[in-house]
């Protein structure tokens, strides 16, 4: 008895741990969500924001493309090298 007592105290601990945190974890997210809110909200700000992050977007894309554009120029010459040291393959003669 004094065993099962003993391991119904430790998960009552840690319920009432996290229940605690918890807690506090909602009492913290609605104060910011009040901070937020009472802010008033600056559309010029969040348009050039926006604007910024879709410049450095085009940006990277275009770097992407660019070097797709290199790797693919890379290996058609390895290959087309490759192909011209190659000897002609020797054909084989299978029975049927």
């Amino acid at each position: 008895m004094n065993t099962d007592f003993a391991i119904l105290l430790f998960w009552l601990g840690i319920s009432v741990t996290a229940n605690i945190g918890l807690t506090f974890a909602w009492l913290q997210a609605r104060k910011r969500v009040r901070q937020f809110e009472s802010r008033p909200l600056d559309l010029s700000q969040l348009d050039a924001g926006v604007d910024n992050s879709l410049d450095a977007l085009n940006a990277r894309m275009d770097d992407l493309v660019s070097s797709q554009d290199f790797m693919n120029r890379v290996l058609t010459d390895r290959l087309d090298r490759l192909g011209r040291a190659l000897p002609a393959p020797e054909p084989h003669d299978t029975p049927h």
